[in-house]
């Protein structure tokens, strides 16, 4: 990319490099010193809006990846080619993304930078720098800073020169979007390392790539580090080198696609990288006494698992053993679980940590797994029910472990008091349903279980019955120690209930539990739009 010095005064070269376009109704006013385009006498009236554009340099939008104006990929970068225009009649703070069409009105509004409340809610966020060399070269980037949705008309648009061209985002056939893993959101402190992530194995890579505008030169590489993370990509690049406090201003953008031209094509997701945190190196957990040391976390060895908790800052792990290849981005002291293991077998890892500066660690760590043991969760709470409260409350308790487990002194505990569990066996792979006497099986109101489905029946569910207020539940053994918790969430509506994303889900991360359509006695139901 050609930088290019500023043109007036107030013009900075870092303005004039990119500007965030969500902002681009303020930065107008404060670089309006750019001149407009003198129109020569011959004219264009553009289709779209009316306007009139010069007829021998009319502005040529290309969209990268290539693909036709009516069926654009939702994760793009639009280039238009301004031919024989100057630096001092282009202005990227005054180029606009905006959701639906634009009208010659809103086009004026753009050129004279007075955007109304509805149309500056329009625009979408955005960052836009300048290419090439004038006049036979220059042409202007824009790239939005999220997927565009499918199936939406789009306006590109702008203020200085002026012009707009419509695209409509296609609804089939664009390559899957990769969500960008690393460095976290709002806690990065690298511009020289991203990872983004899918569930499917890509192939070897070693592509050129850059972070725009003006970012760091890199390559693009199969894996979260090498050799672990099959289903990620990820860009290597020098940092940018920046005056002292520049770079905390910077926001860049990946490339819009890697393995472009192939079946294995992916986007990837165009959330900008910046400075947004200081650097926080990952300091070794102490590990309690039931626990051992892996990587700079703590593990409980289990027998097909191991519970592993994170450490004290944002980390992105990356583990590979027989069968395993995870990637994960963790927050500060985040639980995670690896399985599945044999139990009785020896387990040898290999991991890697990159903290939020893009600094790596790998270590080894082996380990023998237990004999099989059962695994009993608190799986769906229905605190809310739309029938009868407290009679159709319910907890629901599922054995994800390898042997059946005896419930004897199991105890279910909230913040108003606790209620012993009878004598009975839990088979693997089984659901039971702790209910309160007055519990009716099919009130015609909530769904019920299957009839197979264990009803353990309680005298009281809770002190006064469970709390709409999403309290905070535990499943403890006799001994007193905690087996499993269910999280205090904001109180769902009605019917609704609280589940666990999968059995394996640990305790403590912010994802294991969700609001979902009741499912008693089956597996739950994710990912399920809630009205």
């Amino acid at each position: 990319m050609t930088q290019h010095p500023p043109t007036c005064p107030s013009c900075t070269p870092r303005a004039l490099r990119a500007l965030p376009l969500a902002l681009a109704p303020l930065a107008a006013s404060t670089l309006s010193c750019a001149p407009e385009l003198a129109a020569p006498p011959h004219v264009h009236e553009e289709a779209d809006t009316g306007t009139a554009v010069p007829a021998d340099a009319v502005p040529e939008l290309q969209i990268e990846p290539e693909a036709p104006l009516d069926a654009a990929p939702p994760v793009l970068r639009l280039r238009v080619r301004l031919p024989g225009a100057s630096l001092e009649g282009v202005d990227p703070a005054r180029a606009l993304i905006i959701r639906g069409k634009i009208s010659a009105t809103h086009l004026r509004h753009i050129e004279q930078g007075e955007l109304s409340k509805a149309l500056s809610e329009r625009v979408v966020p955005s960052i836009a720098w300048l290419d090439g060399t004038p006049p036979d070269d220059l042409s202007l980037t824009i790239a939005p800073l999220a997927p565009l949705a499918p199936g939406e008309t789009y306006a590109v648009a702008s203020g200085s020169p002026v012009f707009s061209h419509h695209i409509q985002i296609a609804t089939e056939g664009s390559p899957p979007v990769l969500p960008r893993l690393w460095p976290p959101h709002d806690a990065g402190a690298s511009l020289g390392l991203g990872v983004w992530c899918g569930d499917a194995p890509l192939p070897e890579t070693v592509a050129a790539a850059t972070l725009e505008p003006g970012g760091p030169a890199g390559e693009l590489r199969r894996g979260a580090v090498d050799d672990i993370g099959a289903h990620c990509v990820r860009f290597e690049g020098e940092p940018p080198s920046t005056a002292p406090g520049e770079a905390d201003e910077l926001r860049l953008v990946g490339p819009p696609v890697a393995f472009p031209g192939e079946p294995a094509a992916v986007s990837l997701d165009p959330r900008p990288f910046a400075l947004e945190s200081e650097p926080l190196p990952a300091m070794a957990a102490v590990c309690a006494l039931d626990e051992v040391p892996l990587g700079p976390g703590c593990a409980q060895v289990a027998d097909d698992r191991i519970r592993v908790r994170s450490v004290d800052a944002p980390l992105l792990w990356a583990i590979a053993g027989e069968g395993l290849d995870e990637v994960l981005a963790l927050r500060p002291g985040e639980p995670f679980v690896l399985a599945p293991f044999p139990p009785l077998t020896p387990v040898e890892l290999a991991i890697a940590t990159v903290d939020n500066a893009g600094r790596v660690e790998r270590r080894t760590f082996s380990t023998m797994t237990l004999a099989p043991m059962p695994h009993v969760i608190i799986n769906e709470v229905l605190a809310n029910p739309v029938g009868p409260e407290p009679a159709q409350e319910w907890v629901e308790l599922y054995n994800d472990g390898e042997v059946s487990a005896e419930l004897t002194g199991y105890v279910l505990a909230d913040v108003g008091g606790r209620t012993e569990l009878p004598s009975i066996s839990l088979e693997p792979g089984a659901y039971a349903l702790v209910v309160n006497e007055a519990f009716v099986s099919d009130d015609e109101l909530d769904p019920p279980a299957p009839p197979e489905t264990l009803l353990v029946r309680v005298p009281r569910l809770g002190s006064h019955g469970l709390s709409n207020s999403g309290e905070p539940l535990k499943l403890m053994d006799g001994g007193g120690a905690v087996l499993s918790r269910s999280p205090a969430t904001p109180e769902p509506k009605a019917g609704m209930s609280l589940a666990r994303v999968r059995p394996r889900a640990p305790d403590g991360s912010a994802g294991s539990f969700v609001t979902s359509w009741p499912t008693p006695g089956r597996v739950n139901i994710m990912n399920q739009e809630i009205p």
